[in-house]
């Protein structure tokens, strides 16, 4: 006895330790709660404070929703409807039909099942609930800050799903709280439970607690069973989680929660969750035949889902700082795209696109022939081996009418998009878009001039040819590879690659900042969409425009989400591109081009080829002043096409096509902008004039570019030599401030200098008489040099002196040693020749010879130094051995030949055949009767 109320007493004691520890838990809790809260509306009035303007555009735009609202904004949920540019429907797209339930026909359980696991206050807050809040307050205080419980009442989550989206900001919250409020003082619980259970997402592409009972159960909501009803009810929470298609584990862990809400909320009866709870779920799946979408489709529906994501706040990059940075944006990329093109394809946008499907056929059609040659199919998916792409843009918009991924095979579906979705190396059509065009740019011409030869672990020429000095014209229409390279190169891989990333080009790697992108040598490569826009660029003169495909997007509520204003973005220079265009005219019609003969009759065209290596991508990419046309032709694995070149198949291909469309089109020039215009140009220095004034000058095409470089360069130039004049003058006023002199008095003394020096340029030594006046003026111009400080004045003279010093000197010594007279020379009678009998001795001949004499050269080493001058110096004479004549030239020993025609003087004559040197090797000795002209005195030059 007295055990047991021992144990009753251990009973209440601990009863009470527990009430008063959940009572300190609460207590604790409760002011936690109430500071936050406190603090919680202290932050509130100085956000609001703060950013009052913003929190006014918050309930305006609140007020604007609550004002469009009506009984079909909630009802309007249809197929995604794709129009083509005339504003025909191409197709209704949806994942699976869509089913409206109102209030009356709804399940019984319906209403009930959402309450218990979503709102069970949905009764009686007025859109939303306070105490909620407060709770997921307290209960993400408690978890650390792990959200545990919602917040949002079913009333919200209807404004979330209609007219917000899923961002988690305070804005947005705050805008979805006010329109909750003001939405259930406009429309009845009943009426708002209608328009929530038909507008939430229950996953696999259903909307609406209808469309999925049909999609899971084959049969419609009101059919459903209590245990089937909690069963969809959970999805929405988490519809990948809980779908019961892939994870009918947790599916059913949620239908227990709702289905024990449902019975403690006094919503069914005990008997009803018993039965409910035992009931096996089997699914019924409705199945729908997905019919495969066309390439136009395709391609407008992945430019639509960009255009969306771009509307919700999203900003597409196209170069990145690293690797790392561009797997990050990949990855969120790849993330938001998908939830994106879900969201299109479940329904409710009205999305026109600028697709001509009278020239997509055509298009298709000038394909599926130009590739009949090529019969071999893959064994695995049944798809011909080589495949073609091609893309289409009007030039008067920018717009892709046209866009074609591959060929069209009755029996399989072919439909990846090579168009867009194929990143293939562009091989030579490349070379316009990033060496050509930004060489004209700066400063380069049509006719300016590189050497098209070897290069070290360069490229070579596709005939393994080389031309030497080569004009851009020719470049271009043999399509040479060393000279873009070498382009490349010159101005930097990572300035061109600019280019292609403003406009667009998603693929381009810090790897692909190297020359060999010149020529098409891509770590990823292009696709024929990108290699379009930007060929339609060059045709707007430099101007690009997004080819998105798309013209207007619009939502349930007809709201516009996209429209197309045609936004154009400079890439090149207007005169720069215009000049690429005409260089490129030259690739259809020069005789000896890469794509001779592929241009549109009577309409001028422009045109580049591409093929790669071993022939693996062919590219043909032209335009007319009314289209351009990019088409791309290879396997999906490279591999090397026999005869696959830019003319052959692309070539025939795209030619086919441009002659259907442009048919019965008059005939137009491409636009010339004002950039650009016809000059004459000097080759030689680079000069211009706008005036045929100097007879001999070129006439060719001038970007005005080119003259505003060479006009900054002169002025640049000019700029330099003034500054540096400047820095010389401050320099010499320096100089003069340390010499202790004004700029007068060096001027002055350079003045006089300069006089004596021109003195010794104009004095000569003609006789002895000369020799003290010589002196005298030598003395005199180097105590006057002397007397120059500045250095920039001083050197040149000196040179000057030394070198009239050295001629002076050498003038002397000529008058002092004059060469001795010779007299007449000797002449030598020939003798005839006499046969004589053999063996018989033979008599000596006695010939006078002369003797060989040295001519007289100065003393070098008596010469004056330039670096140390020494005016007293005087040359002495040199010993020589040997009379020397005037002319210098020496008697000939040798007999003389009597067969050799002979001159007066005795000497054989020079014979000077045609194609030898003009210098004959003979020498004139009749300069043996030359005499030494007297001396003649000095003019009387005075120092001064």
């Amino acid at each position: 006895m007295q055990d047991e109320e021992n144990r009753k007493e251990i009973k209440r004691v601990k009863k009470e330790k527990r009430k008063r520890r959940w009572k300190k838990v609460r207590k604790v809790t409760g002011i936690t709660v109430l500071s936050l809260f406190v603090m919680g509306v202290g932050a509130v009035s100085v956000l609001a404070f703060k950013y009052k303007p913003a929190m006014q555009a918050i309930v305006d735009d609140s007020n604007k929703k609550i004002a469009s609202i009506n009984e079909g904004t909630f009802k309007s949920r249809t197929d995604t409807v794709l129009y083509d540019n005339k504003g025909n429907v191409m197709t209704k797209l949806a994942d699976h039909h869509y089913y409206y339930v109102d209030s009356q026909n709804m399940n019984r359980y319906t209403k009930n099942a959402f309450v218990a696991i979503e709102d069970n206050r949905f009764m009686q807050h007025n859109g939303v609930d306070v105490k909620a809040n407060f709770r997921a307050l307290a209960s993400m205080i408690q978890h650390k800050g792990r959200i545990t419980q919602g917040g949002s009442t079913i009333t919200q989550q209807l404004v979330k799903n209609v007219f917000l989206n899923s961002e988690q900001r305070f804005s947005r919250k705050l805008e979805e709280m006010l329109i909750a409020i003001k939405l259930e003082k406009i429309y009845s619980k009943d009426q708002i439970m209608e328009y929530y259970v038909n507008n939430i997402y229950f996953g696999s592409g259903a909307y609406g607690i209808d469309t999925a009972s049909r999609m899971y159960f084959s049969k419609p909501s009101k059919d459903l069973t209590l245990s089937e009803v909690a069963l969809l009810a959970g999805v929405p929470n988490n519809p990948s989680h809980y779908n019961p298609i892939q994870h009918m584990n947790y599916a059913l862990q949620r239908r227990n929660l709702i289905l024990t809400n449902m019975r403690n909320l006094h919503l069914i009866t005990q008997a009803e969750y018993q039965k409910a709870l035992s009931e096996k779920i089997v699914l019924h799946l409705q199945k729908e035949k997905i019919k495969p979408d066309s390439y136009a489709i395709s391609f407008v529906l992945s430019s639509a889902t960009k255009l969306l994501m771009e509307h919700e706040g999203f900003t597409f990059k196209y170069a990145f700082a690293s690797e790392a940075e561009r797997a990050t944006y990949n990855a969120n990329f790849n993330e938001l795209f998908n939830e994106v093109y879900k969201q299109i394809r479940n329904g409710g946008y009205q999305i026109h696109s600028t697709i001509d499907l009278q020239k997509q056929q055509l298009l298709q059609d000038s394909i599926n022939k130009g590739l009949t040659d090529f019969s071999d199919k893959n064994s695995n998916t049944g798809l011909y081996k080589t495949q073609g792409a091609g893309v289409s843009i009007d030039n008067q918009t920018g717009d892709v009418v046209a866009i074609v991924g591959g060929r069209t095979q009755s029996e399989v579906a072919n439909t990846f998009n090579r168009a867009f979705l194929s990143y293939r190396q562009p091989g030579s059509s490349i070379k316009p878009l990033v060496a050509y065009t930004p060489a004209f740019e700066r400063g380069m011409l049509a006719s300016s001039t590189m050497v098209d030869d070897a290069i070290t672990n360069g490229p070579i020429n596709a005939e393994h040819t080389f031309y030497g000095s080569v004009d851009m014209r020719f470049a271009v229409n043999l399509s040479l590879n060393t000279i873009p390279f070498k382009i490349v190169e010159k101005y930097g891989a990572g300035n061109m690659v600019k280019y292609l990333t403003n406009m667009e080009f998603s693929n381009i790697v810090n790897q692909d900042k190297n020359p060999i992108i010149g020529i098409g040598g891509f770590t990823y490569g292009t696709t024929p969409l990108e290699m379009a826009g930007a060929y339609a660029t060059l045709e707007h003169n430099g101007q690009y425009i997004r080819p998105t495909g798309i013209s207007k997007i619009e939502d349930v509520t007809n709201t516009v989400l996209y429209e197309n204003k045609h936004d154009t973005k400079q890439i090149y220079d207007s005169g720069a591109s215009y000049l690429m265009t005409d260089v490129l005219k030259g690739v259809v019609t020069g005789e000896h081009s890469t794509g001779h003969g592929l241009g549109i009759y009577n309409i001028p065209t422009a045109a580049k080829t591409g093929t790669t290596d071993d022939s693996k991508d062919g590219w043909f990419a032209g335009y007319t002043p009314y289209n351009t046309t990019v088409v791309w032709v290879g396997n999906d694995n490279p591999v090397a096409i026999p005869q696959l070149y830019g003319r052959t198949y692309p070539g025939e291909i795209w030619h086919n096509y441009m002659l259907a469309i442009h048919k019965g089109l008059p005939s137009k020039d491409f636009t010339v902008p004002s950039r650009i215009s016809y000059m004459y140009h000097n080759p030689y220095t680079g000069e211009v004039d706008a005036n045929d004034s100097h007879g001999w000058w070129t006439k060719e095409l001038i970007p005005k570019i080119y003259v505003e470089l060479r006009d900054k360069a002169i002025a640049e130039a000019e700029a330099k030599a003034r500054a540096k004049a400047r820095a010389e003058e401050e320099a010499r006023k320096n100089d003069y401030k340390k010499f202790g002199l004004t700029q007068e008095q060096e001027t002055q003394r350079e003045t006089y200098a300069n006089t004596n020096v021109t003195q010794l340029e104009n004095a000569h030594v003609l006789s002895p008489n000369d020799f003290m006046f010589i002196d005298a003026l030598i003395t005199s111009t180097k105590r006057l040099i002397d007397d120059v400080k500045h250095q920039d004045a001083y050197y040149p003279l000196i040179d000057r002196y030394n070198n009239e010093v050295q001629r002076l000197d050498a003038e002397r010594y000529a008058v002092e040693h004059p060469a001795p007279v010779l007299p007449p020379q000797v002449m030598v009678p020939v003798q005839p020749t006499v046969q004589k009998p053999v063996n018989q001795a033979q008599p000596k001949t006695n010939v006078p010879t002369q003797t060989n004499v040295a001519p007289v050269q100065p003393n070098n080493q008596n010469q004056m130094n330039p670096g140390v001058v020494n005016a007293s110096q005087s040359p002495a004479p040199i010993p020589s051995s040997n009379p020397a004549d005037v002319s210098g030239q020496t008697t000939n020993s040798s007999p003389v030949d009597p067969n050799q025609p002979v001159n007066q003087q005795g000497g054989t004559s020079s014979v000077t055949t045609p194609h030898e040197s003009s210098t004959s090797t003979g020498t004139d000795t009749g300069a043996s009767n030359q005499t030494v002209a007297p001396p003649v005195s000095s003019s009387g030059i005075t120092a001064p």
